[in-house]
Formats: C-alpha cells, structure tokens, sequence
C-alpha cells in the first residue's frame, strides 16, 4: 500500500507568511493609533462640554460663572493683599465669596455630579489646606479633569514648602484668563475667569459661543520639564485643582499670549521667565493640529489657531466684550 507523505510550509514559505502578517501589521498600527486617538480626543471634547454645561448651569443659578480663583482680601498668606497695586487699581476686586479659598473647578462640583467631593472641601482653608498628604481631598483624581491625550507621568503631583509635602490631583484644562493670565502681575483680568472674576452671561457682549470659557493644556516640554527646571517646577508638575492663592493662575487659569500649542525649543538648562511665562500661559494638546476647547454657550470646538499669526484671533475669542467679534475657524 502506497504511503502519504504529510504536507508542510518549507522554510522559504514560513518566512513569506512571516514578512505578509509584519507588512499587514505595520498597515495596521497606524490605522489603530489613529482610531485611539480620535477616541481620545472625543472623550476629551466630552469632558469640555460637561465642564462647558456645569459652568453654565452655576450661571443659572447664581446669576454669574464661577470666579476663577476667590481670594479674600487681606494680610493672610495666598490673599490679596490691600496694598496690591492690582486690587487698588481696580483689576482684582471684593471676592464672589468672602473669606474662602477656592478654584474654579471646586465651586462648579455640584453640576459635575461631584457633590460629595465639593462637601470634603474646606474652603476657608488657605491655599494648600485640602492638599496636604497623599489621602486629602485634593489629592483626589477627577475623572473629568484629565484629558487622556495629555502626557502627564503622574496625575497626582506634589509639591514641599515649610517641610511640608502637599499633593495635588491635576487637572489637562485651563479656565479663560483673557488676554494675560501669567505672571500674575502681568495680568489683565480680561477673561471670563480670574482672581475674584464675577463674569455674567449678560456681560459677554460678543456673544456666548464666540467666546472661550475653557481649554486643553499640554504638560509636555523639551525644555520645561523637571531635569532642565529642577524637580516638580517642569511643566509635568503644573496642575491641581484643590489650591488657591495669588499665584494659582500656573496651574487652572491660561491666557493667550502665544499660540496653541506652543512649545519652547529643545534646551539643556532652565530657560528664563521671560521664556517661561509665555508657555506657562499657553493652551494646547496631544492632539494633532490644535486643541479643544469649550465656548461660554457650551459648544466645544476644535481650535487651530497654532501659528503666531493666529494670537490676535485667539485674543479676540478671550475677551467676551471688546467689540472685537471674529468667527471661529
């Protein structure tokens, strides 16, 4: 009886089939990055739009958006000081709420489905209060806060002074400071969010949906990061939620003096303030070509204003009542 011989791949074969699955994998990876982050940048729209919508429903309610930072005018650590020039001036006034300490981010919890967080918030605490350890209310992670496009090696930062070590849950989005929001004493207090702002739908003349209420930040920088700036001061460390004091514009409050997206240029050392405070004050993303950001009717765009030429058009969208009313690309 004739015997079969089994079929098998030979080697040359093996290695054709190899090559084909290498070449069909490397079509592939591609398409799949893509697909993430297109889902990583509608997960992140969706979260503008929930901060967009709890923004306006604290309007609602209390008859203007939340202040941006709300800082009791006094002689206490992290207040405004009476003598401010900024305060005498006029530019920073009375706070929405007298002898608290808060962001943003804090007053809007309720309409962000975060009441019981808000309630662990000691809001006469002065600047790192609900920060302090790693089990505080402010070293929680929001959810919402994050964008998962945004590259932060760690989404609780910490930060010592005084022998203390406080921790900070961070946050990927920026409230609208207006033209300048950093250094504070550079300021112009022309947003819809600041130091003790009481902005009202009715005073945002240039309309509600051409105007920004919120943006991406992105914590990456070859050259503003921990080894070039000393550990903690890189723009990974940049963020949290649960603080307040003069100087908390850094890490809840951007402007628009440069244009999304911006980085600084590859460096060896730390660069100087003069370098810093524009990418400080800047909005951007891990997302190609622009940002996303959240008008003040709630709509989210995404915003391509990335070139210098763009600022003034980024400018224009900033301050809700200059006259200076622009279409949105």
């Amino acid at each position: 009886m004739r015997s079969r011989l089994k079929s098998g791949f030979t080697l040359i074969e093996l290695l054709v089939v190899i090559a084909i699955i290498a070449i069909l994998i490397g079509l592939l990876l591609p398409a799949v990055q893509k697909v993430r982050e297109a889902a990583a940048r509608a997960t992140c729209a969706n979260h503008l739009k929930q901060l967009g919508l709890a923004a306006h429903n604290y309007e609602g309610v209390n008859g203007k958006f939340p202040p941006g930072i709300n800082l009791p005018i006094s002689t206490a650590s992290g207040a405004v000081f009476p003598t401010n020039s900024l305060y005498t001036s006029g530019k920073i006034q009375a706070p929405p709420f007298p002898n608290q300490f808060g962001s943003w981010f804090e007053y809007i919890f309720p309409f962000v489905e975060q009441d019981n967080l808000q309630k662990l918030v000691n809001f006469s605490t002065r600047e790192y209060g609900n920060t302090n350890g790693p089990n505080s209310t402010g070293a929680q992670v929001v959810k919402i806060f994050i964008c998962p496009s945004d590259p932060m090696p760690k989404n609780v930062t910490t930060y010592t002074s005084g022998g203390t070590t406080y921790h900070f849950g961070m946050n990927s989005y920026m409230g609208n400071g207006g033209t300048r929001a950093w250094y504070v004493s550079s300021a112009t207090f022309d947003g819809v969010l600041y130091i003790n702002s009481k902005v009202t739908i009715n005073g945002i003349t240039d309309g509600t949906s051409n105007t920004l209420f919120a943006g991406e930040r992105y914590h990456q920088d070859p050259c503003m990061n921990d080894a070039n700036m000393g550990a903690g001061k890189g723009m990974e460390s940049l963020g949290g939620w649960a603080w307040a004091n003069y100087s908390a514009h850094q890490d809840y409050i951007a402007g628009t003096t440069a244009p999304i997206n911006y980085k600084l240029a590859p460096c060896s050392s730390a660069p100087s303030f003069a370098q810093q405070d524009p990418r400080v004050d800047a909005y951007g993303s891990g997302h190609s070509g622009g940002c996303n950001m959240v008008m003040c009717d709630g709509s989210v765009r995404f915003l391509t204003l990335t070139s210098a030429g763009d600022i003034v058009t980024l400018q224009r969208l900033a301050v809700p009542n200059d006259g200076q009313v622009v279409s949105i690309p």
